[in-house]
């Protein structure tokens, strides 16, 4: 796609006359809803084109692999592949040509938890059933294998020598975070677990998923009354650091009910129970009682979030959307609140600069608080997308590996430098024509998605939304499954 200089400065022009209307009824609107916030997020936020991925160095690397899940998701949901191409950019770059997810610019910094949102957007893609291309098959870059691929060092590192079992936060040994045993590490290899075993219907992902999970309850990472922590030190877990944030159950939501739907029998009413435990939890946690608003109570009303948190309530809003999916008895509870939370922040994406940025609190009602950033986009975007199928039946289907699923599986999958002697060498010489450095995409492109976006919803919005919506012919909202049902 090559878009040219003018057409940007006329998108620019429709930018500042535009504010997001959501009919949370309505299909077009909430398309045209979810186009524009995911438009403003590409045009400001994401640089595919880059090592880090996001163009401001007060964001982080694993951010990146946020933002890729979030788009896959939008082509589920929407069918619009715009972005289609920089998501593929984007994670082959971080892939890195070493296939571990452990970029060499990135990888003295890169903890458990930032190779786990990476590896969970993989298996997003993996379930979507997300093109790939034929570099990523021929260069073994493909989306379940990578995903093993983690699953399988992630393993490597559970550390039973303190604590009894878990990964520390951080990966390499001289960082303080090597003390630390964050909940959101073991969180999301937990979910990976789970996820890995439904798609795949192997056992012992399943065991790993089950062995992390209960880890986590016994040293009260999990508490008895599901007031989940931020995490602990070694060398016994005994120090616990005891901050509730809203991904941390999102995560543990998604791993519990990925676990309900492969297991059957007396193990299914386990995973029943410990699902409607843990969403209880976040419903009385992280939902405002007076508004119905998602709020990151940790920060959110003492304006202390930093970049990382003000991003959090996104990934519980994309987890509470997939528990819909994979245990669909949860169906009914959770899309109320999406769809109430769609609305609400929707009616804050009213800022500057283009009178359609997205604000944090939307317990505030239809204004904007000032807050501009990366974490107010893909809020607003996960928590819209995610109300699709509540409008419209058999869109962001989740397969497995027996019922469509195209992925290539490596179950023993190490990454290359893991598995070939002098990889280095290797790489340079035998990879480097998948060297994604020299991988070259012009800016035009990456500004480009955006300009049409933006372009397509002012159209939407001037021309064609009035007449639509007296006469729309809506698909019919997707029958809420029988209790016990299961999916793929």
């Amino acid at each position: 796609m090559r878009i040219q200089t003018p057409l940007l400065s006329i998108i620019s022009l429709l930018q500042t006359v535009r504010a997001i209307d959501l009919d949370i009824d309505s299909l077009l609107s909430i398309k045209a809803a979810a186009a524009q916030v995911a438009g403003d997020l590409a045009a400001e936020f994401w640089d595919p084109t880059s090592f880090s991925g996001v163009p401001n160095a007060q964001y982080a690397w694993w951010q990146h692999g946020a933002i890729l899940g979030a788009y896959v998701d939008y082509w589920a949901f929407t069918g619009d592949d715009t972005y289609n191409e920089n998501i593929t950019i984007g994670w082959l770059k971080g892939v890195s040509p070493s296939l571990d997810l452990l970029p060499q610019e990135h990888a003295f910094d890169i903890g458990n938890d930032d190779q786990g949102f990476w590896s969970i957007m993989s298996m997003d893609a993996v379930e979507r059933v997300f093109p790939e291309t034929e570099e990523q098959k021929e260069m073994g870059a493909g989306f379940l294998e990578i995903t093993q691929t983690i699953h399988n060092t992630q393993a490597s590192r559970w550390d039973d020598t303190t604590c009894g079992g878990g990964l520390r936060w951080q990966i390499v040994t001289v960082k303080d975070g090597h003390k630390y045993k964050n909940t959101i590490s073991n969180g999301l290899y937990f979910q990976q677990s789970a996820r890995l075993a439904k798609y795949t219907g192997n056992a012992s992902y399943a065991e790993a998923a089950e062995e992390s999970y209960k880890w986590m309850r016994e040293v009260k990472l999990i508490q008895d009354d599901f007031w989940i922590n931020d995490g602990a030190f070694i060398p016994d877990c005994t120090t616990i650091t005891p901050k509730r944030w809203s991904y941390n159950y999102g995560t543990i939501m998604a791993g519990c009910a990925a676990m309900y739907n492969f297991t059957e029998g007396e193990k299914r009413e386990y995973w029943k129970e410990q699902l409607d435990n843990v969403l209880n939890a976040t419903i009385a946690t992280f939902i405002d009682p007076e508004t119905g608003a998602l709020k990151e109570i940790q920060c959110q009303e003492s304006d202390t979030c930093n970049m990382d948190q003000r991003s959090f309530k996104a990934y519980l809003a994309r987890w509470m959307g997939y528990t819909t999916q994979v245990a669909p008895y949860t169906y009914a509870t959770i899309m109320s609140h999406l769809r109430k939370n769609a609305a609400l922040a929707a009616a804050t994406c009213i800022g500057e600069p283009r009178g359609t940025a997205c604000g944090q609190k939307w317990n505030i009602g239809p204004q904007w608080d000032g807050k501009h950033g990366l974490g107010e986009q893909i809020n607003a975007m996960e928590v819209i997308q995610n109300i699709i199928p509540s409008v419209s039946s058999n869109v962001g289907t989740i397969f497995n590996s027996n019922n469509g699923g195209t992925s290539k599986s490596n179950p023993g999958g190490k990454g290359v430098k893991n598995t070939m002697r002098n990889w280095r060498q290797i790489v340079a010489e035998e990879y480097r024509k998948y060297l994604l450095r020299d991988y070259v995409i012009k800016a035009a492109d990456r500004f480009g998605a955006a300009a049409l976006t933006l372009l397509t919803v002012g159209m939407l919005g001037g021309m064609i939304y009035y007449v639509v919506s007296e006469n729309e012919p809506e698909d019919e909202p997707g029958p809420e499954p029988a209790p016990g049902e299961k999916l793929g």
